[in-house]
């Protein structure tokens, strides 16, 4: 639960109100820690960057770097990168999923 609490304390630096409300007057029952509610906070998270990664992106060229491999339990996982260069001339490399 340690990466979920550090998500949640961005969260509420971001927000005064969400701060006062989860992290210091919320009851101990109530601290948005149950699985459910951590998987959803995540996934909104997600496609917040992804928007943010694609406005940033504009009107640019890009590349989709897309990579397949196996864990140690066989497991199949995927990446996929986005791959572009900003108005400054900078090459960038977003992460996108698994």
């Amino acid at each position: 639960m340690g990466n979920f609490l550090e998500l949640l304390q961005v969260i509420a630096n971001q927000n005064e109100a969400t701060k006062s409300v989860i992290l210091e007057n919320a009851p101990e029952n109530l601290k948005l820690s149950s699985l459910k509610i951590q998987k959803e906070i995540v996934n909104v998270a997600s496609m917040e960057t992804t928007q943010a990664i694609i406005s940033k992106l504009g009107d640019a060229s890009f590349a989709l770097l897309v990579n397949e491999s196996r864990d140690i339990s066989m497991k199949e996982q995927m990446v996929v990168v986005l791959r572009y260069v900003d108005e400054r001339g900078y090459v960038i490399e977003r992460f996108l999923l698994v």
